[in-house]
């Protein structure tokens, strides 16, 4: 599996919800594109994570990168930081949080309306839940997620 270094920095995004970026030179972000990977393991100043790669006319290749995963990074807006790219052996495995697991267990509709879900959808929600600091939080985030799965209230539905 081909890995790729480069140095970038964290910049704002303008007009995306998550206004975080990390930019890809266009050596990098060309090959991965046309190779067709969309998911990427990326290690920012050491710290690993899974994210998508994203391109835009007005941004160019990219990584968004919320304030969470910054953190986490030990960086933040305008830092220069070191990057490791390579592509995600697993694109489409998604990490749920177990209060999400124990909802759709405990709800069959929503379970059934999870697997119908594309896998982009389901990372979002996984993420939603999983990026509550507090259990009581994700449990309540777990539970709101099941019952408009099963409404069919999610937003977009």
């Amino acid at each position: 599996m081909h890995r790729y270094q480069f140095d970038s920095y964290v910049c704002r995004v303008d007009g995306a919800m998550n206004p975080h970026g990390i930019p890809v030179p266009d050596v990098v972000y060309e090959p991965l594109r046309k190779a067709g990977v969309k998911r990427l393991i990326v290690t920012i100043n050491g710290y690993e994570m899974k994210r998508g790669l994203q391109g835009s006319r007005e941004f160019g290749g990219h990584i968004v990168v919320g304030k969470q995963l910054l953190d986490k990074a030990g960086v933040a807006h305008d830092d220069k930081v070191r990057i490791v790219l390579k592509a995600d052996p697993n694109p489409e495995q998604i990490d749920v949080p177990d209060e999400l697991l124990i909802s759709l267990e405990q709800d069959k509709e929503a379970n059934r309306r999870w697997e119908s879900l594309a896998p982009g959808k389901r990372r979002g929600l996984a993420y939603h839940v999983s990026s509550a600091k507090r259990e009581e939080t994700r449990i309540k985030r777990a539970l709101d997620v099941a019952m408009k799965l099963r409404a069919r209230t999610l937003h977009g539905d």
